[in-house]
């Protein structure tokens, strides 16, 4: 089995790595096939223990041969056993042209999307209740499925992978199945209120995260962008407090809180490492130079960076958007005994997508997630 694949918490959180198979992003591999098909069976298997409902919260879901059968059959399956299902799906646009200072700052620092969600998924229309979701230069940017989610044997799979062949065989990427009631109930309204209203809040109420425990591990769960304050408040939070181990691991990293609090561990000595992805952050930086964005952010990026690897992906190019896209495209931070994870990018523009994250408050499952960057780094260092 390639797809490496850890435990915690009791057996009630179930994680999964992946990292890209085959160094040329344009050469199909064996290994890259096989790590596809082991995700999309895992997956599948999640949405056959389905007995009543399935919620499904996709931005990018595409998938193609042997992943897109394995999945729509397990969805098929669950249909005929009066399995209710439900499907959103980002509906947003995306901007013609170049990328340029006028552009929705969602698309300059989220991922890049290759048309064909939309199809893809209404493919299903026949078995499953499906909605767009739009935004005002925002994104439906989640990735998750709740299963059962008013059971007792409620459990929600999520991370930071799209639904896509290249997502699960050429990037970098954390899934998580988390068996928990508590956790799937708020994985439930977030989804109820996305499906209902069809649109991503432009001005939500603010509120503070939520805290639950899955059997003896404390989770911090909360949703953007009615709690991005205090999730950007957690991570600045976490990174300020560690004082053993700081790792990162982020397709972009341009939240000025957290950037600020990087540059300050770094001041104080704590060693940081982790890994960016190259391409993206270059756009990211490009971009800020156009809109002037001053030079003290600049700066403290180049500081950071110096301390980071970078993996140089394939670029993406809006004229040639069906190439492969093999993005370093965790959004992972481990402080000491914390790790954060979800959908949820160390960006700015984060804030206003609809986004889950979760801080996993424990030692072990922190060393398991420091042993998978580590071994990204010793990859894309050498």
């Amino acid at each position: 089995m390639l797809m490496e694949t850890v435990s915690g918490a009791g057996g009630n959180i179930e994680i999964m790595f992946l990292r890209q198979r085959g160094d040329d992003p344009f050469i199909s591999t064996p290994e890259r096939t096989a790590q596809i098909g082991e995700v999309a069976s895992r997956i599948a298997r999640f949405i056959s223990e389905a007995r009543s409902t399935l919620d499904i919260a996709i931005y990018d879901f595409r998938l193609r041969d042997e992943a897109a059968a394995i999945i729509s059959d397990s969805l098929r399956e669950r249909a005929k056993n009066k399995v209710a299902i439900r499907i959103i799906y980002d509906a947003t646009t995306e901007p013609d042209g170049d990328i340029g200072p006028a552009t929705s700052p969602a698309h300059l620092e989220a991922d890049k999307k290759t048309p064909g969600t939309d199809t893809f998924v209404r493919s299903f229309a026949d078995i499953a209740q499906i909605k767009g979701v739009t935004g005002y230069r925002v994104l439906m940017h989640s990735k998750y499925l709740i299963r059962d989610g008013s059971a007792d044997e409620a459990a929600v799979f999520l991370g930071s992978a799209n639904y896509t062949n290249d997502s699960w065989g050429l990037q970098e990427n954390n899934l998580l199945q988390v068996r928990s009631r508590p956790l799937a109930s708020y994985f439930s309204k977030n989804f109820t209120d996305l499906f209902t209203a069809g649109r991503i809040a432009e001005r939500p109420a603010v509120r503070d995260v939520d805290v639950i425990r899955v059997a003896d591990v404390p989770v911090t769960v909360a949703f953007a962008p009615e709690q991005s304050p205090a999730i950007v408040k957690e991570i600045v939070g976490a990174i300020t407090a560690a004082r053993q181990r700081l790792l990162v691991a982020s397709v972009v990293l341009s939240s000025g809180p957290i950037l600020a609090a990087l540059s300050e561990a770094i001041d104080r000595g704590l060693p940081l490492g982790g890994l960016y992805d190259g391409p993206q952050m270059d756009q990211v930086r490009r971009q800020w130079v156009a809109a002037h964005v001053g030079a003290d952010k600049i700066n403290t990026w180049d500081k950071i960076c110096s301390h980071l690897i970078r993996k140089n992906s394939l670029p993406y190019d809006r004229n040639k958007p069906h190439q492969p896209h093999n993005f370093m495209h965790n959004k992972l931070v481990i402080a000491d005994d914390v790790v954060v994870t979800g959908s949820f990018n160390l960006s700015n523009h984060a804030m206003g997508n609809a986004e889950n994250v979760l801080l996993i408050r424990d030692a072990d499952i922190a060393s398991k997630y420091e042993a998978y960057v580590l071994q990204l780094m010793a990859k894309y260092g050498g």
